[in-house]
């Protein structure tokens, strides 16, 4: 008995981590992300963005952070949730489930840090899927955009 409850609190665990976004959430802040490069083939020597949060614009970098099978500049969009303070924004990254709700909307990846924020990340770009390193992605503020 003492198992089967254990299991069941693992299961309920499992699926809400899965689904990083509930329904009725709304976004905190919203930001705009490029990356590219000099040259062709090198991978991406540049990536960064700006945060719209609490009526101000933040600007951040980003490492660790492609595309699949293109080599083409990038430029997405992206949905943040949960970020309680500005500070929290700052972290490794790593990639999660997309929800049925964002997927609807168009956003093909989802990343999530170390202090449960989440960012949500569409392109224009057809059929751009965002590919994270394996030891994540690393976004930081600016300094002093703090």
């Amino acid at each position: 008995m003492r198992l089967a409850c254990v299991a069941a609190v693992l299961i309920v665990l499992f699926e809400c981590a899965a689904i990083p976004l509930a329904r009725a959430e709304t976004p905190d802040a919203t930001l705009e992300f490029s990356a590219g490069s000099a040259a062709a083939g090198v991978g991406y020597t540049w990536a960064g963005g700006t945060l719209d949060y609490g009526g101000e614009s933040h600007p951040f970098r980003v490492n660790g952070l492609g595309v699949v099978d293109m080599d083409v500049p990038i430029e997405a969009i992206g949905i943040v949730y949960r970020l309680a303070r500005l500070q929290d924004f700052d972290g490794t990254y790593t990639e999660v489930e997309v929800d049925a709700e964002l997927a609807g909307e168009g956003y093909t990846g989802a990343l999530e840090n170390q202090h449960g924020v989440v960012i949500g990340l569409r392109s224009e770009i057809l059929g751009m899927q965002f590919n994270p390193s394996l030891i994540g992605v690393s976004i930081e503020l600016e300094p002093g955009s703090r």
